[in-house]
């Protein structure tokens, strides 16, 4: 392999914008593989999802008795022991076989967002070198998305995002990784690709630029914008307050040239406080409470 084979993770809760976020890294250049996830009627212009990443992160969650859906986070301890078997040696043989051809490969996937012990192993052992790109959406956008597609009751999905988020900024912690907006995505994808092709250190195509800003993106499938641009947000529900906490706190490093903001003592100890919160939460709501 090329020592300066580079591997971008986009991560971030389901519907979130990871798909959108994943596309453009094609206007820096980066590689997705050719073994894409074909598009689908909720998402009509392509997930950018490898197929294979896609099977072994869902087989990796059902092995644990989980699913993309499971509001628990997965036992760090486990999934860092199955690293080290043959589990993880298929993870390495996969993971080298499509960074092969590449200098620097995206991949996306949301599972991995709550599999990061199981893959940090695995990235180790592989000697490529791993940026994070991590998608912010408003929770509540999320949750009411989730609605329309999966009839996932909104504090459910509040839950989940919340779960994601904290899986995400636990496991990703010690990797270069840069937070972006989806909703700013949309609206300046100009200023916001530039913002990542300095972090990722790689030239802007103008030319793809044009064709993701121009051709790609579409405004009319944002069918949930967060709360602000409806007229202010009601009193929150319980897993919905803490999942607003978290989001913002993280929404200003969406504006940060750097990721520094998620390295932040500050932003950690929120992080611990939160989880500490969900937990006890998910134990003292009453049955019929609870997503």
């Amino acid at each position: 392999m090329n020592a300066a084979a580079r591997l971008v993770l986009v991560l971030g809760m389901h519907r979130s914008g990871t798909s959108a976020l994943a596309r453009g890294l094609r206007v820096l250049g980066v590689a997705l593989g050719n073994d894409l996830l074909p598009a689908h009627p909720c998402n009509p212009k392509g997930f950018f999802e490898d197929a294979g990443l896609y099977a072994f992160n869902k087989a990796m969650l059902a092995r644990l008795n989980l699913t993309w859906q499971s509001q628990e986070s997965p036992d760090a301890r486990t999934l860092r022991a199955l690293a080290t078997g043959p589990v993880g040696v298929a993870a390495l043989d996969m993971l080298c076989a499509k960074s092969a051809d590449h200098a620097v490969l995206g991949l996306k996937d949301p599972r991995m967002s709550r599999l990061l012990p199981f893959w940090r192993p695995v990235l180790a052992a592989s000697g490529l070198r791993a940026h994070c790109a991590v998608s912010l959406r408003h929770p509540e956008s999320v949750g009411l998305s989730l609605l329309q597609r999966d009839h996932l009751e909104p504090e459910s999905g509040h839950r989940l995002w919340l779960t994601h988020m904290l899986d995400i900024l636990e496991g990703s912690a010690g990797l270069p990784r840069l937070l972006t907006d989806y909703d700013l995505l949309l609206r300046e994808p100009d200023r916001q690709l530039r913002r990542l092709g300095r972090f990722l250190r790689l030239p802007v195509n103008t030319a793809e630029l044009d064709i993701f800003a121009n051709d790609f993106l579409d405004q009319k499938l944002r069918h949930h914008p967060p709360p602000d641009s409806r007229g202010g947000e009601q009193q929150k529900a319980p897993w919905a307050a803490l999942a607003a906490r978290l989001y913002t706190a993280l929404r200003p490093a969406a504006d940060e040239a750097d990721g520094q903001r998620l390295d932040s003592p500050r932003l950690a100890r929120l992080t611990a406080n939160l989880r500490r919160e969900a937990a006890a939460m998910a134990h003292t709501l009453p049955s019929g409470a609870r997503p």
